[in-house]
C-alpha cells in the first residue's frame, strides 16, 4: 500500500517521538502550576494566621496566585492544541507504524493529557474526538 506521506518512516517516528515529548512536557507543567497554586494558597492562609504580617505582603502573594491562576487555562489550551496535533499525526500514520512503539507511546501520551485535562474541556469535545479516537484505536 502507497503511503499516505512522502515521509520516510523513520522521519515519521522522530515526529511523533517529538510531539509526543512535547505533550507530556505540557502535562507535567499543568502538574506544576497546579501544585505551585496548592502552595501558594496555603502560604496565603499561614501569612493571614500569623500577627504581624503587613497587608502589603499578603497583596503581593495574591498577585502571585493570580498569575499562576491565568496559567492554567493558558497551559491546558496549549495540552489541547498539541494533543490535537499529535492525535492528527497518529490518524495519518497509522498505517505505517501502527504497531510500532512510537505509535503507543504516542497514544499513551494523549491519554495522560486528557486525564490532565478538566472533565468538562474533555466532555465538550467528546464527540469531536469520537472520530478520531475510532481511528487512533
Amino acid at each position: 500500500m502507497a503511503s499516505k506521506t512522502a515521509w520516510s518512516p523513520e522521519a515519521l517516528k522522530r515526529s511523533l517521538k517529538i510531539k509526543a515529548s512535547a505533550v507530556k512536557r505540557l502535562v507535567k507543567d499543568k502538574a506544576v502550576y497546579m501544585t505551585e497554586l496548592k502552595e501558594q494558597q496555603q502560604r496565603i492562609e499561614n501569612m493571614r494566621a500569623q500577627q504581624g504580617v503587613h497587608e502589603a505582603d499578603i497583596r503581593k502573594q495574591n498577585e502571585v496566585l493570580e498569575e499562576t491562576l491565568q496559567m492554567i487555562p493558558h497551559i491546558e489550551r496549549r495540552i489541547k492544541d498539541s494533543t490535537k496535533d499529535l492525535e492528527n499525526l497518529l490518524l495519518t500514520v497509522k498505517v505505517e507504524l501502527g504497531s510500532s512503539q512510537e505509535f503507543a507511546d504516542a497514544k499513551a501520551a494523549i491519554q495522560e493529557a486528557k486525564n490532565a485535562l478538566p472533565e468538562d474541556t474533555t466532555a465538550a469535545e467528546a464527540e469531536d474526538d469520537a472520530a478520531t479516537a475510532d481511528v487512533v484505536a
